[in-house]
């Protein structure tokens, strides 16, 4: 028996989700510096994102998928865009602190409400 029912041909589904918000980043951007951000600069964007989100306890409330390319293509920085707020466009350069990175994301100390 299938794990989920099929959908119908004129049946729109939804699942409900355990994330709160999204980040949406780069692939191209991302491979392209093959790292350069955290504490070492030696972790690719995602990663840092990670591990700050982890440390303000937002990690499991926010999902950070990889997309294909914007079309901005800056040299030396990853494109970055919040899910919540697609009308601001992030270019992250290298070196960038990841609490500036999730400062500017409007991610905060505190969990949300």
């Amino acid at each position: 028996m299938a794990k989920h029912r099929a959908a119908e041909a004129a049946e729109i589904i939804t699942r409900p989700s355990p994330w709160l918000d999204m980040v949406v980043i780069c692939r191209k951007c991302s491979r392209k510096l093959k790292g350069g951000y955290g504490d070492k600069g030696r972790d690719e964007l995602r990663h840092a994102l990670q591990d700050g989100l982890r440390a303000v306890g937002r990690r499991r409330q926010t999902r950070i998928v990889e997309t294909g390319c914007f079309g901005i293509c800056p040299k030396g920085a990853v494109v970055a865009i919040r899910g919540s707020e697609p009308q601001r466009i992030l270019i992250v350069p290298k070196r960038q602190p990841t609490e500036a990175l999730l400062m500017a994301l409007g991610f905060t100390q505190s969990k949300p409400g």
